[in-house]
């Protein structure tokens, strides 16, 4: 939108539908429903906007939502994607937005929590706060006997409650609909911002900027993460990626760096919003979530000490934070609504969202407009175009008897629709490798370049990076002295186990005392591969690969001490990853992958 127009996108979805499938924005699960308006005010009075804005925000989702909140009373027929005709009720299960506007949706004013009663007095509090329910809200309203269109009157008296001055709110109508049910906390916003306004902050104050920003520069690049060469401490305006990859580094950064219980608070904190992504929450995660919550509690008071919660010029002493009070609702709105990760709202650089909301949107149409006009134009000039119209009416003259398969792949409409829908589909290295190995054709190169060892997918390029290399050679270069002898042992278990080669689960190196014995000179390098693994919480979600670099020194390159990524192996078939947890000795080695 463009001439200083903007509105705030209401966008509608099913709660019914994979939240693998509706968290893409590929995949077009939301619809945009309504743009609601933000008006400008000729009140002189600050506040008086937010009550006037806050009324016409509920005003309007009450008249665009009242389809909705009638089909959730008396019900309404719909057909499924089978074409059955069901009868559907159509309660409000989430409604994803930010604090503030959670704070405009539950009727309460700035600076008190919408989840709960606490205000912003309580919110360093060690425990949740009764939470703030319909029945409560609404016998609030209820109590408050002064004329809602005496506006200065009506405000001054729901100061008592710390209410906003909505006296109808949108959900009073809507059957089910609870705040503290459809509101729950939101990992962007409530979870990965409040890190980077936070907890990041409390970190550079503590090991300083220049001492962080130097910790994180040196870190050797990881292929699919952000790598911070410039440093931290000059982050403005970051996306939620970036937050993300900042989580992964920080509590290695501080270590050493830091107090021990000021680490123990920042791992605390960190653990929480990990576990509060598991997609698969259950009573044992969501205690641990509430005891590394505690913990962090118990040791906040070493972040005050410090002076590590600054304000803008001098440091703050309390804990007046609503993202940390929200903290305390993670387990209980868990428990209500199922993952809250399903229940995340993307795709902004918190600057200035609502245009680019309002932008990025109309683009999108416009691009699938423009998207079906040129498919239509190509398909239709491609084909025959009688062929889109021949047969409609007509029954199949072989009948069943048909391939029902061919007429779908070859039909132009149906080959249209494909098209229009197409999305980035994640390489499954699994299905490569077992048709490989059903394959059995003489023209595959042996050994596979993909195969399957444990719950771990690996895959080659079919050329490797340098090849015809003496081992010598190879060994002086990645500084492995004994990889003859570990080339030799491996070919005669190799020999001896005929095709279960590729096992990380076996003992090495029982004999680097006799002699080797190799049937070649020269070997083959690649300085990459790609791991896969499935999703620990579903079996059936393949993850996307990561790529592991292994190469020798080479200044040229920009890599004078060569580049080697850290990879966690299982060698021991009795433990199961992730399951068993981490135990073991840290080696520090140099390894190629050779064939």
């Amino acid at each position: 939108m463009t001439g200083a127009r903007v509105a705030h996108p209401l966008l509608l979805g099913l709660a019914n539908i994979r939240m693998n499938t509706r968290n893409k924005l590929s995949s077009r699960a939301f619809l945009l429903t309504a743009l609601l308006p933000i008006p400008q005010y000729l009140h002189s009075r600050p506040w008086m906007w937010g009550m006037l804005e806050d009324r016409l925000m509920h005003e309007c989702l009450s008249i665009v939502l009242k389809p909705l909140m009638k089909a959730a009373e008396i019900r309404i027929i719909m057909s499924d994607p089978a074409g059955n005709v069901r009868h559907c009720f159509t309660p409000l299960a989430a409604y994803i937005v930010d604090t503030p506007e959670a704070c405009m949706l539950a009727c309460v004013r700035g600076k008190t929590s919408p989840f709960t009663l606490a205000s912003y007095l309580e919110f360093g509090d060690t425990f949740r706060h009764p939470e703030r329910t319909r029945s409560i809200t609404l016998a609030q309203l209820d109590s408050i006997e002064v004329d809602p269109n005496d506006l200065e009157a009506y405000f001054k008296a729901c100061e008592r409650y710390r209410l906003n001055g909505v006296h109808s709110p949108f959900w009073v109508d809507w059957p089910l609909a609870d705040p503290s049910v459809f509101l729950t906390p939101e990992s962007l916003h409530h979870w990965h911002k409040e890190f980077f306004d936070h907890d990041l902050q409390w970190c550079l104050e503590v090991v300083g900027e220049q001492e962080l920003d130097f910790r994180i520069s040196v870190l050797q690049p990881t292929t699919g993460f952000r790598h911070f060469s410039g440093g931290i401490s000059k982050l403005k305006q970051v996306t939620g990626r970036v937050h993300r990859d900042l989580q992964r580094y920080i509590v290695g950064l501080i270590a050493g760096a830091a107090p021990h219980r000021f680490v123990i608070a920042i791992r605390a904190l960190m653990d929480v919003r990990y576990m509060a992504q598991s997609p698969l929450p259950d009573d044992d995660l969501l205690a641990r979530i509430d005891r590394s919550l505690a913990i962090f509690h118990e040791n906040k008071d070493v972040i005050i000490s410090l002076g590590a919660r600054m304000g803008t010029k001098k440091p703050i002493d309390n804990w007046h934070i609503p993202k940390l009070e929200l903290m305390q609702s993670i387990t209980a709105s868990s428990c209500k609504v199922g993952a809250l990760i399903q229940w995340t709202l993307r795709h902004t650089n918190n600057n200035d969202y609502d245009p680019q909301i309002c932008r990025h949107l109309d683009r999108q149409e416009k691009l699938r407009r423009f998207a079906i006009a040129t498919t239509l134009k190509r398909t239709y000039a491609d084909s025959n175009p009688e062929e889109f119209f021949e047969g409609e009416g007509e029954e199949d003259e072989e009948g069943e008897e048909g391939n029902g398969d061919y007429d779908q792949l070859t039909d132009p409409r149906t080959a249209l629709l494909a098209e229009m829908n197409k999305t980035r589909i994640t390489t499954n290295y699994f299905s490569k490798a077992r048709k490989l190995v059903a394959a059995r054709c003489d023209n595959i190169s042996l050994p596979p370049r993909t195969f399957i060892a444990a719950s771990t997918a690996i895959h080659l390029n079919f050329d490797p990076t340098r090849t015809g290399l003496k081992i010598d050679e190879v060994a002086n270069d990645f500084n492995i002295p004994d990889l003859g002898q570990v080339l030799s042992d491996f070919l005669q278990r190799d020999a001896r186990n005929g095709a279960a080669g590729h096992g990380l689960g076996v003992a090495r190196r029982q004999l680097i005392d006799r002699p080797s014995v190799l049937p070649f000179e020269r070997i083959q390098i690649w300085h990459t591969v790609r791991l896969q693994q499935v999703s620990f919480y579903d079996a059936s979600v393949v993850l996307p690969a990561q790529t592991v670099h292994a190469s020798p020194p080479s200044p040229a390159s920009g890599w004078p001490k060569g580049r080697r990524d850290a990879v966690l192996v299982n060698i021991d078939r009795a433990y199961e990853w992730p399951k068993s947890g981490l135990t073991g000795e840290l080696v520090d080695i140099g390894t190629d992958l050779t064939y």
